[in-house]
């Protein structure tokens, strides 16, 4: 298995790039997907601000199951315009031609970092 790189953002806690292991063909596996937001999972696509081919994935039950406010996923999605929010842990990683969720390039990445810089998360 070959490792890439996604953006973890906890519920608490500060956002840090970290190397995930991936399937043969460069995806991320389903158990880690699912071990980083806690369960089941559900996936926004970013939009604006060179952040376009980018996923955020977070917990697809976290509201009903009380999980805490996540204020740097509901800042980054822009999910708080719309008096809405993210509660529990979150990721970020790029999607490929056929829709399998990918590691983040290097340019994704930096884009992400201005993106994260720019809000002051």
């Amino acid at each position: 298995m070959a490792k890439t790189k996604i953006l973890k953002i906890p519920a608490r806690g500060e956002w840090t790039f970290a190397e995930v292991e991936t399937e043969s063909d460069g995806s991320l596996p389903l158990e880690t997907m699912q071990s980083m937001v806690g369960g089941w999972f559900e996936r926004w696509c970013l939009h604006g601000h060179g952040l376009g081919g980018l996923d955020l994935f977070l917990n697809e039950e976290g509201k009903l199951n009380g999980l805490s406010y996540n204020p740097k996923a509901t800042v980054l999605s822009g999910i708080a315009m719309h008096g809405d929010c993210i509660v529990g842990d979150a990721f970020v990683c790029g999607h490929d031609n056929e829709g399998r969720s990918v590691g983040l390039s290097d340019a994704q990445e930096l884009a992400l970092r201005r993106r994260l810089n720019d809000l002051g998360i």
